[in-house]
């Protein structure tokens, strides 16, 4: 009976303050999400995520008045709540009114904390939004509008991210989001906010499926209106491939915009790899592969946060974050395995036609048992990997053991079949065999020899690949052709490598047989025939899939290099080729190629590369296009590009190159309208002072420049003419330190720049000798011993008493060394020193003076008259003998006779 009463009274409870339904809020959240709270027992209690799904969402929603549930959520989404765990395990129908209707473990019973509190988004269909467009930007971009309540409307960007700018551009007509907008980009707009706090998962139709805070309910002004950027169907991948695998298996590598690159692995699922395997012609994916599986790629990532229904045609069709809008490296690459009627197969450690049998199976090579094993299946295995038939079947590892799964076992071929999987066996990897049973074959292709290859409708090095077999010319069919095959083809006609593969007849369709299809070389074979492919003449194609190649050479070889229409370190890159001057196309043109280019020319690197025609367009042929240096070649001709005179360009695309170069050595610098320490800073060059423009101007800068003027450091780096403009030329521009340069000449700068004076570079060098420094100094003494006579105000007559008064007067003047930084200073040199002397004579004269007439005022005889006279003939052989540095003193017996003056009076 215990049992029923817990029940009765869970009902019972569950029941109260809300007739048949159980008090019930969202909490730290919005109106339509948040986390579920339940009310019981005088308390707000939390749910458990154990089993919570959309079906308890859909009662929580309805519950609360909404129309249905868009998500539910679970690992304390919206933060942990506090309280009781009221309910656990929740299994709800979906049809239940309240959620106490519900199964669940029971009131207060589970195995939960709250990091597990459950969520929910709700939906209500009384807030559908009438229309959205884009304001103050075009088709495609522009400030997010949506019409509600008869007016247009702007959404806040709280919370604006991709998933939302994605469901407002596909409820627009778009194919996807490129870039979610905020803080008013596209200008404030004006009416209500109707929505804030937006925060779609992605999936849904349109902004009013999402979670958002409510209609017009908001703390936002329109300096925070959202916009987007929409990314159309006019983003169309050109073509997909596979890459650094097989046929059906690589990494995977969509052209667009003229070049080939990567998939990003973020969301990357098996929905993904279906769309990708049916857009190659496969039936369906077998897996999907990421982190860089098949290796890293190069080129631009295309695509981001892919997510395929897995219904779609190509993978353009698929959400994703936007062309070349990602958060990715190569090392998180994505691939598939497509499943395909033939199983992927080769022949190891062995030869072309012979070695160890091995199927690729679960992304890994496995081997065959050797059980059974005869010429039937033999000649299956040498058709399969494109040869006319077997020679031989071995057995007992005859090519050496294998590693990995035994994937085969009792092989049966009845000798007709085009793969090894149509011939019954006992099963992937049923067997009882060892490694010491692995199978080989020898296969028969002497009558497949390729005699001769040649490229057609082209030049030397690119057009359509032909070969020559059985008497007569004939093509290689496109299907599977990529990168690695072209390589083997250059190779075979004396190039160095390819520069690229083409396909659909790009250079026309030949004529005569289709000699090969399917072509699937590893990459070092020799010559095309030595690659897997279907077999000679066995194809399903026509003409107009034709393959061709560009080769790179070194034949083709750059007779010249120049720079055109700047100055001798930058300009219009051309080179000079059959007898004229051409240009290079800026496709893919970047520092690398600028670094070669710069090294051929002689400077020591590049500052820069430039496109677009920044020094103007040139004239005559377009020699180069495509340039991609790895950047340790010796010139631009070995560097890989589209082959010479193979172009898609004009002459607006001309590149350009600034080159730094050690020859263009400062001959001097100083500081200008300053200091010491601080000002202008001016080098010289070429005869004459000039100045450094403070673009890209700072402290690292500054740094260089007070080190090579001789001070410790740079306190600031000044700019905007803050000392003032200068005048000559203005030098350098673009200065870009590391910091630990010698000189400036050694710093990255572009040559002549587009400043004026009024962007003259300035610095505050640091000097410790300004603080710490103590000047030596010369004393010079003068010792005046004057005794002074005090005659009695009482008795005129009655000897005055005395008291002698010494006068010390030391002048401190800096006397400079030669190397001390005053040597040179007319102010310490020229104008203190004679100061100095000039207040010594006015001192000594005011001293006679004083003498003079203290004795003149006591009647003094002529014989005292004639002392004075001589003292002040004396006084002024001393202070005439200019020598500002030397002091003395006068002599005592001059001015310090009191026992004269006192018998004379």
């Amino acid at each position: 009976m215990l049992l029923p009463i817990y029940l009765s009274l869970n009902v019972l409870v569950l029941s109260v303050g809300q007739g048949t339904g159980t008090p019930i809020r969202l909490a730290d959240g919005a109106k339509n999400y948040g986390r579920v709270e339940v009310y019981y027992n005088g308390q707000w209690g939390t749910v458990c995520d154990d089993w919570w799904d959309l079906n308890d969402a859909n009662v929580v929603c309805r519950q609360l008045g909404f129309e249905r549930a868009a998500d539910s959520k679970g690992g304390a989404f919206y933060g942990r709540g506090a309280g009781p765990i009221l309910l656990d395990d929740v299994g709800c129908i979906g049809n239940e009114t309240s959620l106490d209707q519900c199964r669940h473990s029971g009131i207060e019973n589970h195995n939960c904390g709250h990091t597990e509190d459950a969520g929910v988004v709700c939906n209500s269909d009384t807030e559908t939004i009438e229309a959205i467009r884009l304001a103050d930007g075009a088709d495609n971009y522009g400030r997010v509008e949506i019409f509600y309540n008869g007016q247009w409307g702007t959404v806040c960007d709280d919370e604006w991210d991709l998933s939302d700018a994605n469901v407002a551009c596909r409820q627009l007509g778009f194919e996807s989001a490129a870039e979610s907008k905020s803080r008013a980009f596209y200008g404030p707009g004006a009416g209500p906010i109707v929505l804030d706090d937006v925060g779609c998962i992605g999936n849904e139709i349109s902004l009013d499926q999402c979670r958002h805070s409510g209609v017009e309910n908001h703390n936002c002004g329109h300096t925070e209106d959202a916009g987007v950027v929409c990314n159309s169907y006019t983003d169309t991948i050109e073509a997909i491939r596979l890459a650094d695998g097989a046929d059906n298996y690589g990494r995977v590598e969509i052209f667009y915009n003229g070049q080939w690159g990567t998939v990003c692995d973020d969301w990357w699922d098996f929905n993904d790899a279906n769309v990708a395997c049916r857009q190659l012609g496969f039936e369906s994916a077998a897996e999907s592969k990421s982190r860089s599986f098949y290796g890293p790629g190069a080129g631009p990532i295309l695509f981001d946060d892919v997510a395929c229904v897995g219904n779609e045609i190509s993978l353009d069709q698929c959400r994703h974050s936007g062309i070349e809008n990602h958060n990715c490296v190569h090392g998180e690459d994505a691939g598939v395995v497509c499943n395909s009627t033939g199983t992927p197969i080769r022949l190891a450690d062995g030869a072309k036609t012979y070695g160890r049998v091995e199927v690729y199976y679960n992304g890994q090579w496995g081997t065959v048992c050797d059980d059974g094993w005869d010429l039937n299946d033999a000649n299956v295995v040498c058709r399969q990997l494109g040869f006319e038939i077997a020679t031989r079947s071995l057995g007992s590892a005859y090519f050496g053991r294998g590693v990995g799964p035994i994937l085969f076992d009792d092989v049966a071929c009845v000798g007709n079949e085009m793969s090894l999987d149509q011939c019954r066996h006992s099963g992937i990897e049923n067997h009882d065999c060892g490694h010491g049973e692995d199978a080989g074959v020898i296969c028969n292709s002497d009558t497949e020899t390729i005699e001769a290859i040649r490229l057609a409708d082209g030049a030397d090095n690119y057009g359509r690949v032909e070969i020559f077999y059985n008497g007569r010319w004939g093509t290689v069919c496109d299907d599977g052709w990529d990168l690695s095959d072209a390589n083997v083809a250059c190779r075979q006609l004396g190039f160095e490598s390819a520069a690229e593969s083409k396909g659909r007849a790009f250079y026309g369709p030949g004529s005569g047989p289709i000699v090969l299809d399917d072509v699937g070389c590893i990459g070092n074979e020799i010559s095309l025939d030595q690659c897997r492919h279907s077999g000679v003449e066995n194809h399903n194609c026509g003409h107009t899939e034709d393959a061709g190649v560009v080769c790179n050479s070194y034949t083709d070889t750059i007779e010249a290099i120049r720079l055109a229409d700047g100055a001798d370190n930058y300009g219009r890159v051309e080179i000079f080729y059959n007898g004229q001057w051409g240009t290079v196309c800026d496709d893919w043109w970047d520092f690398n190629d600028a670094n070669v280019a710069c090294r051929q020319l002689g400077f020591e690197s590049a500052a820069e590369s430039k496109s677009r025609s920044f020094y103007g367009p040139g004239a005559g042929p377009i020699l180069f296009d495509d340039v991609a240096c790895v950047g340790n070649e010796i010139s631009l001709d070995q560097c890989r590009h589209s082959g010479i005179e193979n172009h898609n360009c004009v002459h607006g695309e001309d590149a350009g190159v600034v080159c730094n170069s050690y020859t263009d050595t400062i001959e001097a610098i100083r500081l200008a309208d300053g200091a010491d320490n601080y000002g202008r800073v001016e080098i010289f060059y070429n005869g004459q002072w000039g100045t450094v423009c403070d673009d890209e101007w700072d402290l690292n800068d500054a740094n260089v420049a007070c080190r090579q003027l001789g001070f410790e450091s740079a306190a600031e780096s000044k700019n905007r003419s803050f000392y003032g403009p200068g005048t000559g030329p203005i030098l350098f521009d673009d200065v870009a330190c590391v910091g630990n340069e010698i000189s400036l000449d050694q710093c990255r700068h572009s040559g002549i720049g587009n400043c004026g004076h009024g962007g003259d570079a300035g610095v505050v060098c640091n000097n410790e000798t300004d603080d710490t420094e103590e000047l030596e100094y010369s004393s010079g003494e003068i010792d005046l011993s004057i005794n002074s006579p005090r005659p009695d105000e009482t008795d005129d007559t009655e000897e005055p008493e005395y008291s002698s008064e010494e006068i010390d007067l030391s002048t401190h003047i800096p006397r400079p060394e030669r190397g001390d930084k005053f040597h040179d200073d007319p102010f310490y040199t020229v104008l203190l020193p004679t100061t100095g002397a000039l207040l010594f004579m006015l001192a000594m004269l005011g001293t006679v003076v004083v003498v003079v007439m203290r004795r003149l005022g006591r009647r003094g005889t002529r014989k005292d008259q004639e002392e004075v006279a001589l003292s002040l003939d004396q006084l002024d052989q001393y202070s005439s003998k200019g020598d500002s540095n030397t002091y003395g003193k006068l002599p005592e017996e001059q001015l310090d006779q009191p026992d004269k003056c006192s018998a004379s009076a």
